[in-house]
C-alpha cells in the first residue's frame, strides 16, 4: 500500500524538488491555489509554477477547478490535490510500466538475438538472416545473444512491482 510519503518520492523524481513542493503545498490546503499564490509562497516563478501544474495535471497528481471571473470571459483555475489522487495517480504509472515491461518480457522470449563481436551491435534473427549473419557495419559474422539474464530482470522487476501493487 503507498503511503503519502510514496507519492511524493515519486513527484520529486518525476517533476523536481519544485514539483514535490507544490504538491505538498496544496496537501495542506483545502480550497486549492491559484498560479499566482503558489509562485508567491513558494517562490518558484509563475511560469515553472504554470508548467509543472500542466504536467502533473496530465499525469493525475492535481487537478484544478475552473470558475468565470464575473461576466467576463477570464477563468479562474484553483488547483489541488489530496492523498486520493495521488495514490491513483502512482497506480496507473505502475500499472502502465507493468504493461510495457509484458511487452518487453514477451518480446525478448519470443525472439532471437545476434550481436556483432567488434562493435556489439544487436540483431534480430530476421535482420541477421537478411545479412548472411554478418555484421551490416564491419562484415564479422555474428554470433548468438544469450538474453537469458534480460529475461530473468525483467521477470524479477515484474513479480516487484506486482507484489508492490498487490
Amino acid at each position: 500500500m503507498f503511503t503519502e510519503a510514496d507519492a511524493l518520492k515519486v513527484v520529486e523524481k518525476l517533476y523536481g524538488f519544485d514539483g514535490k513542493r507544490i504538491v505538498e503545498m496544496l496537501l495542506k490546503v483545502n480550497s486549492g491555489k491559484t498560479i499566482d499564490e503558489i509562485a508567491q509562497e513558494t517562490g518558484i516563478r509563475v511560469n515553472d509554477v504554470r508548467r509543472l501544474l500542466y504536467e502533473m495535471a496530465q499525469d493525475g497528481f492535481v487537478s484544478y477547478l475552473r470558475s468565470q471571473k464575473g461576466e467576463s470571459l477570464w477563468y479562474n483555475y484553483r488547483w489541488y490535490t489530496n492523498s486520493t489522487m495521488l495514490k491513483t495517480a502512482l497506480y496507473r504509472r505502475i500499472e502502465n510500466i507493468v504493461r510495457i515491461l509484458r511487452e518487453r518480457l514477451e518480446y525478448e522470449m519470443s525472439t532471437s538475438f545476434y550481436v556483432c563481436p567488434i562493435d556489439s551491435t544487436i540483431y534480430t534473427f530476421e535482420e541477421a538472416f537478411e545479412n548472411n549473419f554478418q555484421c551490416i557495419h564491419c562484415q564479422s559474422d555474428l554470433i548468438e545473444f544469450d538474453n537469458r539474464q534480460i529475461i530473468t530482470y525483467l521477470k524479477e522487476l515484474l513479480e516487484k512491482l506486482r507484489k508492490f501493487i498487490a
